[in-house]
């Protein structure tokens, strides 16, 4: 099932669909079918039918209110079609259990209708949204919810007890989207509910309050085994919506091609299988990727992009280069010894642009993130193994020449550029692009033998200059003003990374120092006769 539906929300190499003439027409599909359930179990759960199409019209204008808020306060492609299924599961799933717990309680007679605030699962879909997407999705969704859920509660129920519904459906979502948005680890989901449960029970106990009359807990005295139970059941159910959100989430993420920023983190862990194959068999590579990821992270922040995920895409860029390492200049200890030495420049340039195509191969078999793989597929985009086109082209001419003057019979075939490029395509995202970037002025600035600032900061802007005349970057997004504070963020990072430790003066005969050495060394030699 997982799989059938990744098949249909996700193209080979890109996140969710995002792209494509009918990207719209699903997203809308999916909004659809999603108002036409909740029709439903509305109508259903309507005593007359004049009841329900009041309700189905409230839902209706509720829909269109909140299409029109996405549209007004969110950018244009952020909700794509995986995304758009997500928000209308998850808030079908929550309305789908206010139903079942509307029908419950409608069953258990002498049961204080307030105390169903403290059971209402508000929590659930704000938390699933911003935990898988983002917090301004989360309380969009918990704006859906509060909206929504109004027309599930029996006629029975006064505008009062709707009133705080509302109120506490979207401060609760509020609430759990804000502690859940930007989770470090799993258990932090868990420690939501419980902060969430105490402030549904604080917000019901307060509003119950104000209201005064039968529905207030001191009413009748203070009742300490009352409030307990109270505070009991609004923290265990929120406390087990928060296991059931914690348990849902790995499938969720496979299911609907989602990483969360928790699993970023894990794949930054140097103790994933590829990032340890990497450590053994490349170290150069290796530690260069650590250079990479150092600069991607401190470009990402420059511009406000995803610092974690470029960071994480910067660390694996390259690690297709586990197949042949021995052929790369970083893994290489004695350049003279270069294995390339007795190969044809075609062959060394079909290993040398090999490592994209292996590299893709080897994040796709990990299961990692589309954009990871995204970013070693682009992060040379088409540009060309130059070193050895050049040696190529200078093979042709040696031979050529050999051709004009009589010395050979036969005239030798022009060099194919396609060979020593590599199948790209160029960085479609601002993530791949600083990738990119980064790996070049990495590589360039490690040739630099004690370079000044003056030397850094030339070479990375004449890196830039090359990539921008060449079009390396048209389809990443970044703009002129990111790519300047990008390679400021750059040069600094090189300077840090490239600084010189200060030459200490060797000590000179006679001085104190020296005495002291040389008395402790012969208190040692006597010591040891």
């Amino acid at each position: 099932m997982a799989s059938f539906l990744s098949m249909i929300f996700r193209r080979k190499g890109q996140d969710p669909v995002t792209a494509g003439k009918h990207a719209v027409q699903r997203l809308l599909l999916m909004a659809v079918a999603g108002i036409a359930v909740l029709c439903a179990l509305i109508f259903i759960q309507a005593s007359d039918s004049t009841l329900g199409v009041y309700r189905v019209s409230w839902m209706v204008l509720c829909s269109l209110a909140v299409v029109y808020y996405y549209v007004l306060g969110h950018r244009k492609g952020e909700l794509t079609t995986g995304r758009a299924v997500l928000c209308v599961l998850s808030t079908l799933v929550q309305m789908s259990v206010i139903y079942l717990i509307n029908c419950a309680w409608l069953r258990v007679p002498g049961v204080d209708i307030w105390d169903k605030l403290l059971v209402l699962p508000y929590m659930l879909a704000p938390a699933v949204t911003a935990v898988l997407i983002n917090r301004s999705m989360g309380v969009y969704v918990a704006l859906c919810c509060s909206l929504f859920g109004i027309v599930f509660f029996p006629a029975s129920h006064d505008i009062q007890f709707t009133t705080d519904y509302v109120l506490l459906s979207l401060l609760t979502g509020v609430v759990a989207v804000s502690i859940c948005g930007h989770l470090q680890k799993r258990q932090q989901i868990l420690y939501a509910g419980f902060k969430t449960g105490f402030v549904v029970y604080v917000t019901v106990l307060g509003l119950t309050s104000l209201h005064g009359g039968e529905a207030s807990p001191f009413a009748d005295g203070v009742d300490v085994s009352a409030l307990l139970m109270g505070l009991l059941m609004a923290v265990g159910v929120n406390f087990l919506l928060a296991v059931i959100v914690n348990g849902v989430m790995p499938m969720l993420e496979s299911l609907f091609g989602i990483s969360t920023h928790i699993t970023w983190l894990e794949w930054a862990d140097m103790n994933h299988p590829l990032l340890k194959k990497l450590q053994i068999a490349a170290p150069g590579t290796f530690h260069h990727s650590l250079y990479v990821q150092r600069l991607a992270e401190a470009a990402a922040e420059a511009i406000g992009a995803d610092v974690t995920r470029a960071g994480v895409c910067g660390l694996y860029h390259d690690i297709g280069k586990v197949k042949n390492p021995q052929y790369f200049a970083e893994n290489i200890v004695d350049q003279s010894m270069s294995p390339h030495a007795d190969l044809t420049p075609e062959a060394s340039a079909r290993i040398i642009t090999g490592h994209v195509i292996e590299g893709e191969q080897m994040a796709r078999s990990a299961k990692l993130n589309p954009r990871i793989i995204d970013a070693i597929r682009e992060h040379h985009g088409v540009t060309t193994a130059y070193f050895f086109y050049r040696k190529a082209q200078d093979h042709y001419e040696a031979e050529y020449k050999k051709f004009q003057d009589g010395l050979s019979d036969t005239c030798p075939d022009e060099v194919d550029k396609s060979i020593f490029s590599y199948p790209g395509p160029i960085p479609q995202s601002r993530e791949s692009g600083i990738v990119s970037m980064a790996d070049a002025v990495e590589s360039a600035t490690r040739s630099l033998q004690h370079p000044t600032e003056d030397d850094i900061r030339n070479m990375i802007e004449g890196i830039f200059k090359g990539r921008i005349l060449d079009g390396h970057l048209q389809d990443s997004g970044l703009t002129l003003g990111e790519i300047a504070r990008m390679k400021e963020a750059f040069f600094i990072t090189l300077r840090t990374m490239n600084h010189n430790r200060i030459a200490y003066p060797k000590a000179k005969p006679g001085d104190a120092m020296t005495l002291l050495a040389e008395k402790r060394g012969a208190e040692e030699k006597n010591a040891d006769k």
